[in-house]
C-alpha cells in the first residue's frame, strides 16, 4: 500500500486540541488583565473622591464633631460615588479623626479608605514676642563664622 503525503485525521485533531487549549489560556489571561485594569481604575477614582471629600471637610470652618458620621454622593469621571465619613475622638482632646470610605454603591465593597486628622485651633493666640528697647522685634543671633586655617 502506498502512503500519501499529508496529515492523518488523528494528527489534525490533536493539533486542534492543543490550539484550543492554548487559545483558551490566552483568552483567560486577557480577561483577567481587563478585569484588573477595571478594578485599578475604580480604586484610583475612589481614592480621588476620598481625597476631595477630606479636603472639603478640612476647608470647612466648622469644627469636626467628636463622634458621628456623614454620608453623601459625588460624581467623578461620569460615575456617582458613595462616600461615608466617620468621625472619632483621639487621645488628644484637641485632635479629631475622620475615616473616609468610598464605594460605587451602597452594598458594594469598599474601594478606598483614607484617614485624616484635624486639630482644634487654640482658643488664645500665642503671646507676642517682646520688643527690644528701640521698639523693634528681637533679632536672632547670627552664628559665628568658622575660623580659617
Amino acid at each position: 500500500m502506498k502512503r500519501r503525503a499529508g496529515f492523518t485525521l488523528l494528527e489534525v485533531l490533536v493539533a486542534l486540541a492543543v490550539l484550543a487549549i492554548a487559545l483558551g489560556a490566552i483568552i483567560r489571561a486577557a480577561t483577567q488583565s481587563i478585569e484588573t485594569a477595571t478594578v485599578l481604575r475604580e480604586q484610583t477614582f475612589a481614592g480621588w473622591v476620598a481625597i476631595n471629600q477630606i479636603n472639603q471637610l478640612r476647608l470647612d470652618t466648622k469644627p469636626w464633631p467628636s463622634d458621628g458620621r456623614r454620608t453623601g454622593q459625588t460624581e467623578l469621571a461620569g460615575q456617582v460615588w458613595r462616600w461615608e465619613a466617620r468621625f472619632a475622638k483621639t487621645e488628644d482632646p484637641d485632635l479629631r479623626q475622620v475615616a473616609m470610605t468610598v464605594r460605587v454603591a451602597e452594598n458594594r465593597p469598599e474601594l478606598s479608605r483614607l484617614i485624616a486628622f484635624r486639630a482644634t485651633p487654640p482658643k488664645e493666640p500665642p503671646p507676642a514676642k517682646p520688643l527690644d528697647p528701640a521698639g523693634q522685634p528681637p533679632v536672632a543671633p547670627q552664628p559665628k563664622p568658622a575660623p580659617t586655617p
